[in-house]
């Protein structure tokens, strides 16, 4: 019965995908949905794209053996959304379609092109991770395995992308989201009503302390206001004030939900014990709720993949797109984007194929993109200008150091990601401290 049901849920995200290639009459719609997205849409796209495997899955993991650490996840979530609030007012102006075209408007076009390249490398882990998490739970509900999982929720990403574009992604994200929150909420009542949270590890401790929060903050937190996918989001919305009401509505949502999920996570630790799970999240449903319920709860965690990954191979599909022809205003770019949504999301089974944590991907890619990108832009934002060499030698001076510290590991790792960002900051603060002329720095 899940097997078929599984197929039928395949079915209607085609559907959704062939109806809305029918409708794609230009890049605008391709690329942003038309620009003219609803505070609806919008905060239900935002959500379904935050709520991926790395937020849900991986939080829930993380809080099993970080008690409630794990609501930093999405407290740091709100925060980054917090801080994007006060920036869109300096973002109105900009007509482009993604991060790198908007970084190529403060600083050059070769930013822009750097950009568009290493972006998308660090962007397929995200999909990998994606995928990983859509095949640990088509393995679980129904008699295929994991293996196979991998290509089956691979090639939909990949069809369901290359079909519909942003218009398919923006049309499906918020019934996923309201999936996701149905099924977080009964998984939530029924093992809420079993255990007791009170001897739970605190928000930081021995295991979480403030040295790892603020590569969290640094690393997580950040994507949430300088990011490609979030931003992919906010420039779907047909002006400033929806955009703003989708970030609020966005955030009251987000901060109960770290309890909920942190809350998943310690129950969870209770029942497994000494035990190796691979996911703390799909081990509690086969533990704790009944059969049409655990149904229920896979379907919503599945829609949180595939709301995320779509986003995510778009995203990166069109940033490589502009390194082969400059502006997606172009109306071949929709061809060749698709053929690159075809590319990396065979590159990301391949990974997936390959990887066996989920987390580990997701921070390892987080890492490369905000040691890089992440302070040029947010300065850029307001208002800072200088010339192109200064900003490239900061890109790959901080996503070096920081995808350095990743690889190493332990707390001298996270020292080094810390310092990504502050040899970042310091790169480009050098023409400003030597003043050298008016054309190689501005504010």
């Amino acid at each position: 019965m899940s097997n078929l049901l599984l197929y039928l849920y395949i079915l209607g995200i085609f559907l959704v995908g062939i109806g809305s290639y029918k409708k794609i009459k230009g890049t605008k719609d391709f690329y942003v949905a038309g620009g003219n997205a609803g505070v609806v849409p919008i905060t239900g796209s935002l959500l379904a794209t935050i709520l991926g495997s790395s937020a849900i899955i991986g939080s829930v993991n993380f809080s099993t053996r970080n008690g409630w650490a794990g609501s930093w996840f999405m407290i740091c979530a709100a925060l980054g959304l917090g801080v994007l609030y006060f920036l869109l007012e300096r973002l109105k102006t900009f007509k482009g379609y993604n991060l790198p075209e908007l970084l190529g408007s403060f600083y050059g076009i070769e930013v822009n092109k750097i950009a568009s390249f290493v972006i998308p490398i660090a962007w397929t882990g995200i999909v990998a991770s994606q995928i990983m998490g859509a095949a640990m739970i088509i393995s679980k509900m129904t008699s295929i395995t994991y293996t196979s999982g991998i290509w089956i929720s691979g090639l939909v990403f990949i069809a369901y992308t290359c079909l519909g574009g942003q218009f398919s992604i923006i049309k499906t994200d918020f019934i996923q989201f309201l999936f996701i929150i149905l099924g977080l909420l009964f998984c939530f009542i029924y093992t809420n009503l079993n255990y007791d949270l009170s001897d739970a590890l605190p928000l930081i401790n021995d295991k979480f302390g403030y040295k790892e929060l603020i590569v969290m903050l640094l690393t997580y937190s950040t994507t949430f206001f300088v990011g490609p996918d979030i931003y992919s989001r906010i420039f779907c919305a047909k002006d400033t004030k929806t955009a703003k009401k989708a970030i609020i509505l966005s955030i009251i949502i987000l901060l109960p939900l770290s309890y909920i999920l942190s809350s998943l996570g310690i129950h969870a630790s209770a029942l497994i014990g000494d035990r190796s799970v691979d996911s703390s999240l799909i081990f509690l449903i086969e533990e704790i709720l009944p059969n049409s319920i655990a149904v229920l709860m896979y379907f919503c965690l599945l829609s949180a993949v595939i709301s995320s990954a779509d986003t995510t191979l778009l995203t990166a599909s069109s940033m490589l797109t502009q390194i082969f022809i400059g502006d997606l205003k172009n109306k071949r770019s929709i061809a060749i984007t698709r053929v690159f949504i075809i590319v990396l999301g065979i590159i990301s089974i391949y990974i997936a194929l390959k990887m066996k944590f989920i987390l580990s991907s997701i921070f390892l890619a987080f890492s490369i993109y905000s040691g890089a990108f992440i302070i040029p832009t947010f300065l850029g934002i307001l208002g800072y200008r200088a010339c192109k060499e200064y900003i490239i030698l900061a890109i790959f001076a901080g996503g070096g150091l920081a995808l350095f510290g990743k690889i190493y590991g332990g707390q001298n790792g996270n020292i080094y990601i810390i310092l990504a960002f502050i040899l970042n900051a310091f790169i480009l603060y050098i023409p400003y401290f030597f003043k050298k002329s008016k054309e190689e720095i501005s504010w």
